[in-house]
């Protein structure tokens, strides 16, 4: 009776002991499996800008939105323009109405020949943080036509229109140079938005905008014409910038 006590008292330590490790087993940690050879792994980098598309201003201050890449050179742009005759001023410099310039260079001209009209047109650019120095954030062409009534010259809003589209086709050229992928599709949105540059969403401050694959947006916007007595001036602006 002794033995058979004692074996049965030991088959029971023996369960207990086993019934406590498969308890404390389950309420240890799993170890995950590891991922098999070739399984792709999350990660939360971004992926990298296509060459040529837009990149962050400022990496640390997602604020400030995207900007050109580096390797577009707006001086160049406007130095190429000078080059066709166009006059060219810096930031604080005055423009041909007197008006103090205040972006970081613009170039502009002035025609008044074979319409009865005065176009001036200019083309500009503008950084992430308004200074000479900082990151390219947009190129701008803006168009006036001007007539003064008792001299037999009129004008119109298309007239304005007009004239900034061609000054665009001088210009756009420059601004691409050295991106053939993307002055390939600047061309091809350029003829979306020609059209859509005299809808009347076109003639409001937000204007009609298309946008490029590589995700360069470009806004055709007006405003109704300035009447000063017998004169009247209209206005249009095409914008390219990131989207």
């Amino acid at each position: 009776m002794v033995v058979a006590a004692v074996v049965a008292l030991s088959v029971i330590a023996v369960a207990a002991r086993i019934g406590y490790l498969v308890v404390e087993d389950a309420n240890q940690p799993q170890a995950r499996p590891a991922p098999e050879a070739g399984t792709p792994t999350r990660t939360t980098e971004p992926p990298p800008p296509r060459p040529g598309a837009p990149v962050p201003c400022d990496p640390a201050r997602p604020v400030f939105g995207e900007c050109f890449p580096p390797d577009y050179d707006p001086d160049a742009v406007l130095d190429r323009v000078a080059a066709q005759g166009w006059h060219c001023l810096r930031k604080g410099e005055m423009d041909e109405v007197g008006s103090p310039v205040f972006e970081p260079r613009k170039c502009e001209v002035e025609d008044n020949v074979g319409q009865p009209y005065t176009i001036r047109a200019s083309i500009s650019y503008q950084t992430h943080d308004f200074k000479p120095s900082g990151k390219l954030r947009s190129f701008e062409l803006y168009a006036t036509t001007s007539a003064v009534a008792h001299r037999g010259e009129h004008t119109s809003r298309e007239d304005a229109i007009k004239a900034v589209i061609t000054a665009y086709r001088i210009t756009g050229e420059h601004i691409w140079q050295g991106h053939p992928e993307q002055a390939r599709e600047a061309a091809a949105v350029f003829e979306e938005i020609t059209p859509r540059c005299y809808s009347p969403q076109a003639g409001t401050l937000n204007g009609a905008s298309v946008r490029t694959a590589s995700g360069f947006e470009i806004t055709c916007s007006g405003s109704a014409g300035v009447a000063s007595g017998d004169a009247v001036t209209y206005g249009q602006s095409l914008q390219i910038k990131p989207a």
